[in-house]
């Protein structure tokens, strides 16, 4: 698809929250530029004024690792002047790291101001924020079907627990494991044939369990919806996540380029390229982009509706897999809130953690990033 056109600070102002996910308040934003392309996105809420700087210097090693021509500070704050102390120390960090710094950006009480800008195109009174159906960068954004959630705190409820879902799928995880159309085990067999039934035997599970995954990330048009999976097949997705070759595996396929493919085990790797779709999310830029975006915002939609569905006590293994995913098309948001709720009933989990490392250190994958493009 073509890129988003940002045409000034206006469409700017209007196109974050759709790019994040949600409107934003008392944050800064930090757009990294290469070109006349947006880059990558950093937010963190305004600190206090004593801590402005230690904030300030976190924004500098990913600039560096992205190496963009330069960068645009857009401030939201409710008090006037309360995101002046790290909006100026960002600047001056930024600018002592050898990144050119754009005229910066305010937003409070519906109006936008350039406080680096003393023309007639930023007056002093600011300038009224544009209404979001009067610019086509949003216009672009809602046909992708993307809307803003109304703050950050709402991003956790894509991933919190539906508590009367919940209950029946821990119902299903606390029954017995499911015997497989297998030579079950203790089944008498001639000797030396016990351990080619065991692989078997592993083999139907996968593949079992991989038209399950199969069902859930089918993004197309005929794709059944994802809550009519059954309690029991919840569960069974669940269960095959404690599979971590299987885990990893899935991940692969759904994130190109994240984990090395040809590095499975060859009976995994040919269960996952027959029992999974080409990823239809995965387009290379240029080639069908729109319907890759459209493609990346269902799946997510539908992982989001299966981790809701799963007890907090088993959450971790398929909200790391929605983490994965999210990090891979550049939906840090959603990522960060599917680690903190991963985190928080399983702190040692490990894939978890190492997500949680790359979200902190502002790396980004190669290869992914379907977010709609922005073009200043």
């Amino acid at each position: 698809m073509n890129p988003i056109r940002l045409r000034g600070p206006a469409d700017v102002v209007a196109a974050l929250p759709y790019q994040l996910g949600y409107h934003l308040e008392d944050c800064l934003v930090v757009m990294a530029l290469r070109g006349r392309s947006v880059g990558m996105l950093q937010r963190l809420d305004l600190p206090t004024p004593d801590r402005a700087g230690d904030a300030a210097d976190q924004l500098v090693a990913p600039l560096l690792r992205e190496d963009p021509d330069a960068v645009l500070l857009v401030a939201y704050e409710r008090d006037p002047g309360a995101a002046t102390p790290v909006l100026d120390a960002a600047a001056e960090r930024i600018a002592g790291a050898g990144i050119a710094v754009l005229p910066r950006v305010v937003v409070r009480d519906g109006r936008w101001y350039g406080p680096d800008c003393h023309g007639d195109c930023c007056p002093q009174e600011g300038v009224a924020l544009t209404e979001p159906a009067d610019t086509p960068a949003v216009a672009d954004f809602v046909g992708l079907e993307v809307a803003p959630l109304p703050s950050r705190d709402s991003l956790a409820s894509l991933v919190a627990a539906d508590d009367e879902v919940c209950r029946e799928v821990a119902v299903a995880l606390a029954q017995p494991v499911p015997s497989w159309p297998a030579r079950g085990p203790g089944t008498p067999g001639p000797a030396g044939h016990e351990r080619g039934a065991d692989a078997h035997r592993a083999a139907v599970e996968r593949l079992s369990r991989l038209s399950l995954w199969a069902r859930a990330c089918d993004v197309s048009v005929s794709a059944r919806p994802v809550d009519e999976l059954s309690a029991d097949g919840v569960a069974e997705l669940v269960r095959s996540l404690e599979d971590r070759a299987l885990r990893d595996g899935l991940i692969a396929r759904l994130c190109p380029q994240t984990l090395p493919f040809d590095k499975l085990d060859d009976d995994l790797a040919d269960a996952l390229l027959t029992s999974l779709p080409e990823p239809a999310w995965a387009v290379p830029a240029g080639a069908g982009g729109r319907a890759a975006a459209l493609a990346a915002r269902r799946l997510l939609t539908r992982l989001q509706w299966l981790v809701r569905a799963v007890p907090d006590d088993h959450c971790a293994p398929v909200l790391t897999v929605l983490a994965s995913v999210a990090w891979w098309m550049g939906e840090g948001s959603v990522a960060r809130v599917a680690l903190e709720r991963a985190l928080e009933h399983a702190p040692d989990y490990r894939l978890a953690r190492l997500l949680e490392q790359l979200l902190d250190h502002g790396i980004r994958p190669d290869g992914g990033a379907v977010q709609p493009a922005l073009s200043a």
